[in-house]
């Protein structure tokens, strides 16, 4: 059963931006924009700091909660979203379709220098949403998606992203070859680095192309203070350096 009607994009869009964050460089832009995606536990999470360093170098962002909208509180996301139970990636994937479809009507955004980052969760909803294309209005309970939902999406960025169960990126490649950023760590039990680097190696073959950095002894969600998961390690230094990565990347791929 459906917890919401098939919806528009527009309605989609204007659900979840009543509860997004948007990070703008100073000027009035047109700014290269980038769709930044929590993971499966707090959508309060490291986000905004990945947002403000890209913004230093221009570029705009829009913070995406996905569970307020959809009435999931943090207990509820931690219990069913983290185990599968809720919302998986397919499904989420219509948010960043939504958004994009908003966000390149408006005077601020490059329509055609559009980047998607997710964490976690959040990159396996970007990684789907790159598999499955237009596929994603059946699971995303949307109606009005164009052949090309993701025009002028420039790149990905991808940390710790979820390749296991469910995913469709090792099943089905990706319908767009885009350059991509993937960021791992090397003690992560919960993504773990096989099945995200498999996936590289299949969307790289398909003439993506896709840079890779582990951190040495970093765990899942090794940039979020908030985590209550103990065998989940916070870590400033790789933080830092996590941000600054993003911002350099988004810099080299959308100015």
């Amino acid at each position: 059963m459906r917890r919401f009607p098939r919806e528009t994009l527009d309605a989609r869009a204007e659900r979840l931006l009543a509860h997004c964050q948007i990070i703008k460089p100073e000027g009035d832009g047109p700014f290269p924009t980038a769709f930044l995606f929590h993971g499966c536990g707090d959508p309060d999470g490291p986000q905004p700091g990945y947002a403000k360093a890209a913004a230093a170098k221009g570029i705009a962002s829009i913070v995406v909660d996905s569970f307020r909208p959809r009435g999931i509180s943090l207990t509820e996301a931690r219990v069913l979203v983290c185990s599968g139970l809720r919302l998986w990636g397919r499904e989420r994937a219509g948010d960043l379709i939504s958004l994009m479809h908003w966000a390149r009507g408006q005077n601020w955004v490059k329509a055609d220098r559009l980047a998607a980052a997710g964490w976690s969760h959040g990159g396996w909803t970007v990684m789907d949403a790159l598999a499955l294309g237009a596929e994603v209005a059946e699971f995303a309970d949307l109606e009005d998606v164009p052949a090309d939902p993701l025009a002028g999406l420039s790149t990905a960025f991808l940390v710790y992203p979820w390749c296991g169960l469910g995913a469709q990126t090792l099943r089905k490649g990706w319908q767009k070859s885009i350059p991509t950023f993937l960021m791992l760590g090397e003690d992560d039990t919960l993504s773990g680095t096989r099945y995200p680097l498999k996936a590289a190696d299949k969307i790289r073959s398909e003439g993506a192309p896709v840079e890779t950095h582990i951190y040495p002894g970093a765990t899942h969600s090794f940039d979020e203070e908030t985590s209550v998961n103990p065998t989940f390690r916070y870590n400033a230094a790789q933080t830092a350096d996590a941000q600054a990565r993003f911002a350099d990347w988004m810099a080299s791929q959308l100015l």
